[in-house]
């Protein structure tokens, strides 16, 4: 039984005693190459290995490497050398032994690759001579194939030939557990249920990558370590979450004065991770001289999964509100509503949601306009591959939106809203990423002044003021902006943005407004905090506005 790990052995004692098979009664000079022992392999390819030639003196050097290239062809399990008088000089002959016909190939251990896949991968063909450079090269193949697809554990540990009969066996890395370190508050299976990398399957490293991904947008932890220990046998292994834990839950109040809002009040609880199971509640009023709301929001990213499948997510909210909304209707009107949305992971970076909802306007005192109902479905379709959410530094996040409306007064009207929203974040450097943003978006029929589209402000076009907004049933909003990491709390921000919202026919390029500014950003529990100052265009640099929110503009 000959193992292909023995090769260069073999090679090694192959070549004991060749000086010695040079007589000093054979002639030096070489007047013929020939070979014996060859059934199946022709002579042209053996002969054209070596690099003794004709007319040329026996040199013992070359010999031996003669030796060696025939060997290195593969087909052979012995190679010996031997001289004979003629045509007055030496006729050079090459006795091989040739390996044995390749009749079966065995494979053990492979649950990722069929056999079959694993043997075409190897090039190996039976009923031809067996070759040791094929076998190695072979083997090369199939562990690069198993490393190029993330099983980076996965190798050929032995190969033997005995009689024609190849035998091959691979440890593909079995996963043997998942142990978490670090996560005092969120509970083991909220983390674990992330995760496609589970015990007793084969691990995979880019399968690894993307459960790290949606473990770390979660939003509780800062940090997420894998590390290795080893498994009971040598090809298993435990791996290891290595967490560091954020603050998720918050309570935030405080008060301010603006001069359109007056005075104003605010409080309330934010909890991202309820009892550590991932679900989230928010609770928040605000009380002021122009506006009085409450706001109520329950979310949970693995919603009934027994009968919904996995990571289908809900949100739920309601609101009352009361006063004048002095950035929007500008009217003293009462708001009260409910929304509820699904949204659902279809497959790795592509997903959907559909939302209900619906909402009672009324005028508070003097009938400015009439009471009405809105209810409407709505739907979405995206694709992320951003690597974080909040603050993302690679990938895009793209989505197609259309909402469907009814509004009721005396009379039934219809609206429906269909939107585009591409976002790209496309890393320059070391901390450095180039973020952009495009969205068009377009309504027909009756739409309520709440679903119309804005342009201006924070997160359309920075550098305008309330006054100065546009708003109608169609936009289009460009934002580009050029983010640098000092650390990791704080960021800056170079921005420039462009876009129109207006009612009817085409767009108009002179009626577009532009702003341009820096920004700093600060990471909090509850989202970067954002400083913008913008500068409209046609403005001067002292003409710019501070813009104060919370998240990234897109």
């Amino acid at each position: 039984m000959k193992k292909v790990l023995l090769m260069v052995v073999l090679i090694l004692s192959l070549f004991v005693g060749v000086s010695y098979a040079v007589k000093k009664d054979v002639p030096a000079k070489i007047t013929a190459f020939d070979v014996s022992g060859n059934a199946h392999i022709g002579v042209q390819p053996i002969l054209g290995a070596v690099f003794s030639k004709v007319g040329e003196n026996i040199d013992e050097e070359k010999i031996q490497n003669d030796l060696k290239a025939i060997y290195a062809l593969g087909y052979f399990d012995d190679v010996q050398v031997a001289f004979a008088p003629y045509s007055d000089g030496s006729k050079v002959i090459y006795k091989v032994t040739e390996n044995p016909i390749l009749n079966h190939i065995s494979i053990k251990g492979n649950t990722v690759y069929s056999t079959s896949e694993i043997i075409k991968t190897m090039g190996l063909n039976t009923g031809e001579v067996f070759n040791y450079k094929d076998l190695r090269e072979g083997i090369n193949a199939v562990n690069s194939k198993y490393k190029d697809s993330g099983y980076i554990l996965a190798r050929i540990v032995d190969a033997e030939h005995d009689k024609g009969d190849v035998k091959v066996e691979i440890i593909e890395g079995i996963v043997e557990g998942v142990s978490l370190e670090g996560n005092e508050s969120t509970l083991d299976y909220v983390i674990l249920r992330e995760m496609d990398t589970k015990q007793g399957k084969v691990f995979n490293e880019e399968v690894l990558g993307k459960d790290l991904r949606r473990i770390f947008n979660l939003g509780f932890f800062s940090e997420v370590i894998p590390a290795f220990e080893p498994g009971s046998s040598s090809d298993k292994i435990i791996l290891v979450l290595k967490i560091k834990e954020t603050r998720s839950n918050t309570v935030n109040f405080g008060g301010g004065y603006g001069e359109k809002e007056g005075w104003f009040g605010f409080t309330d609880l934010s909890i991202n991770n309820l009892m550590g199971t991932a679900q989230g509640l928010l609770i928040r009023g605000q009380f002021g001289q122009e506006l009085t709301t409450y706001q109520f929001k329950y979310t949970n990213p693995w919603f009934w999964p027994e009968k919904l499948g996995p990571r289908t997510s809900y949100t739920l909210k309601f609101w009352n509100t009361m006063g004048t909304d002095v950035y929007i209707t500008q009217q003293d009107e009462w708001h009260v509503g409910w929304d509820m949305a699904f949204g659902r992971t279809i497959k790795e970076n592509l997903g959907s949601s559909i939302s209900f909802g619906s909402e009672r306007v009324e005028p508070r005192n003097d009938a400015t306009f009439e009471a009405y109902t809105s209810n409407y479905v709505g739907y979405s379709l995206s694709v992320d591959t951003r690597d974080y959410w909040m603050n993302p530094t690679k990938g895009v996040y793209n989505v197609f939106s259309i909402k469907q409306g009814w509004k009721y007064t005396n009379i039934q009207t219809n609206y429906l809203k269909l939107g585009l929203d591409f976002n790209s974040f496309i890393p320059l450097a070391e901390k450095q990423v180039l973020a952009g943003h495009a969205s068009s978006g377009i309504g027909f029929g009756d739409v309520p002044i709440g679903e119309l589209y804005w342009a201006g402000g924070p997160n359309t076009v920075r550098g305008f003021s309330i006054d100065e907004m546009r708003r109608g049933v169609k936009k289009i909003i460009c934002n580009l902006e050029y983010r640098y990491t000092f650390n990791e709390t704080f960021q800056g921000v170079f921005f420039y943005d462009w876009g129109n919202a207006w009612d009817g026919g085409a767009p108009v390029p002179s009626d577009f407004i532009s702003g341009w500014g820096p920004g700093i950003r600060f990471n909090t529990p509850l989202g970067p905090i954002r400083l913008d100052y913008g500068v409209g265009s046609g403005k001067d640099t002292s003409q710019g506005i501070l813009h104060f929110s919370i998240g990234q503009a897109f």
